[in-house]
């Protein structure tokens, strides 16, 4: 990692220890709120800056299906009191063909709380995939509603249903070195007609948390049954890791703080 990086990261984490508010840090495979692969309609406060990797087994290879396990890298952010920024990288681990090697497969998500949670009514929110890219392999777009229920004074469960268009715009026949435009080159797709798709059809889970310290998953993901857990640690940090389809592992790690909160000891000035 080049020196700039390293300062970098080493810069968030001292600004992360410096605002120790706690802050809601569980995200799934490609950094957004939700479980292991579903979204959650979770509203993020505003200025929450989240950042992170998954490991994505190789059965359940988004790109590279039965031929590479993936790295997903991301990083989120909450713009608005509801509106949420996510961008996130996919890398194949292992020897790849020489065509295949490049940056990795990048993608923007923008999401947006349509309605907040109330006592009697869920949260919903809308999620979509910018198009620009090349032949993505993360697009979400998805429409989710997640409820919240206090089961004990510490245990509280989130339910999230939803539904996920096996339908998106691609950019599949066009090559990077003649990607001069991205406004050409689209094409409706099927999702389902890859060996291995994303979010197409109805998904759910639950999520039951004690004291937003650790917690269990369950979810379909439109495909598999797939059971997780996670913990949070010093207020920022959360690890994951899950079993897809009873068959292969995943894991992951992300890491939260607001860049719009002032540490307590400058709001002492205010």
């Amino acid at each position: 990692m080049k020196t700039d990086k390293k300062v970098l990261w080493i810069g968030l984490l001292l600004l992360g220890m410096l605002n120790p508010g706690r802050l809601w840090g569980q995200v799934n495979v490609s950094g957004k709120s939700g479980l292991l692969y579903i979204p959650t309609a979770e509203v993020q406060k505003e200025g929450t800056f989240s950042f992170g990797y998954t490991f994505n087994p190789e059965n359940y290879a988004f790109r590279f299906n039965r031929k590479n396990s993936e790295s997903i890298s991301f990083v989120n952010l909450a713009l608005l009191p509801r509106f949420e920024i996510n961008l996130n990288l996919l890398n194949p681990n292992g020897p790849i063909r020489f065509q295949d090697k490049g940056i990795g497969d990048r993608q923007i998500d923008l999401k947006y709380v349509v309605l907040l949670e109330k006592e009697k009514r869920p949260a919903l929110a809308i999620i979509l995939s910018a198009p620009f890219g090349i032949d993505n392999s993360l697009i979400t777009n998805a429409l989710v509603a997640t409820k919240h229920i206090s089961l004990t004074k510490s245990i509280e469960a989130a339910v999230s249903v939803g539904m996920g268009s096996p339908y998106s715009l691609y950019r599949a026949d066009v090559r990077n070195d003649q990607d001069s435009d991205i406004f050409s080159g689209y094409t409706l797709k099927d999702k389902r007609d890859r060996p291995y798709y994303y979010l197409a059809g109805p998904f759910g889970g639950i999520k039951l948390s004690y004291a937003k310290k650790a917690g269990l998953m369950v979810e379909w993901d439109s495909q598999h049954l797939n059971v997780g857990a996670y913990t949070t640690l010093f207020k920022h940090w959360t690890i994951q890791a899950g079993l897809l389809n009873g068959d292969q592992f995943t894991a992951g790690t992300s890491y939260s703080l607001n860049l719009f909160q002032l540490p307590k000891r400058l709001r002492k000035h205010e």
